[in-house]
């Protein structure tokens, strides 16, 4: 029997308001272990904490996405410190930066970046990364300040091997989201078959990322089993062998207990 791991998910996004309960609720009829609920502010994070602690197959990241960091701040650092000592927080993340969009300046993006990487090292909590058109300076602060013994995931990865290659060495996963389905995307899925198994993570990056053929329409964490479908083509497996494979990677990194079900100690449901 094969068990799906969506990675990288956003369910606390207000376009799975009207049916995020029906979403949940469909996990085990879709053979989905679990999910890794990842925030990108500090209201986001709260929103996945507590969606962790609703729902037994949901596990929570918390941290600061480049976007939003020129409205970080010291208290907000020490509140995403208080999450991410929940049980049911198993990484520091989205965080890394975007020079693609440069919705906050590059330098407020380095510092703020860099005190959260610490904060994951000094907790020992795996890293989710998020880098677009800054893959070299993000390496580059890697190598200066370490990564956590836990290790990490540069999520939704699109690079050259050389680069993929330089974050392996470094003990990091790579996540493969939608685009590695898309028809006109042949370099992501030759990247796939290059890099071993052992250090692939299935992920969704949902509602974002939607994979082929549903692109057009909001993504969510059952499509996950298009991108491990993809996934073993280019590695000429089973299916089956793929999808275990890929989600013991997710279950070791982020050292996902599946037998604990907690009530919500933040206070609060997501609607």
């Amino acid at each position: 029997m094969a068990f799906l791991v969506d990675s990288h998910a956003h369910l606390w996004d207000k376009r799975f308001h009207p049916d995020r309960k029906q979403i949940l609720d469909g996990f085990a009829q879709q053979d989905m272990l679990c999910i890794v609920e990842v925030g990108v502010n500090l209201e986001t994070s709260r929103e996945s904490v507590r969606l962790a602690y609703s729902h037994e197959r949901v596990f929570a990241a918390v941290g600061t996405h480049p976007h939003d960091a020129a409205g970080m701040t010291e208290e907000h650092l020490e509140q995403i410190h208080s999450l991410c000592r929940m049980d049911r927080c198993v990484a520091i993340g989205e965080i890394g930066l975007d020079f693609y969009r440069n919705l906050s300046p590059q330098p407020i993006q380095k510092q703020w970046f860099v005190r959260q990487l610490q904060l994951s090292i000094a907790q020992d909590l795996p890293v989710i990364l998020h880098v677009r058109d800054a893959y070299p300076q993000v390496l580059e602060i890697l190598r200066q300040e370490g990564i956590p013994r836990a290790g990490g995931v540069v999520h939704s990865f699109f690079a050259d091997r050389a680069t993929a290659r330089s974050f392996l060495e470094l003990g990091m996963h790579l996540g493969i989201s939608g685009p590695v389905t898309f028809p006109k995307n042949p370099q992501l899925r030759e990247l796939v078959a290059f890099v071993p198994l052992e250090r692939l993570l299935s992920e969704t990056d949902c509602p974002y990322l939607t994979p082929h053929p549903h692109r057009g329409k909001r993504n969510e964490p059952a499509f996950v089993r298009l991108v491990v479908e993809t996934i073993a083509e280019q590695k000429k497996l089973p299916f089956e062998t793929v999808a275990n494979r890929l989600s013991q990677n997710a279950l070791s990194l982020f050292s996902i207990p599946l037998d604990s079900v907690s009530v919500d100690p933040i206070g609060g449901e997501i609607s």
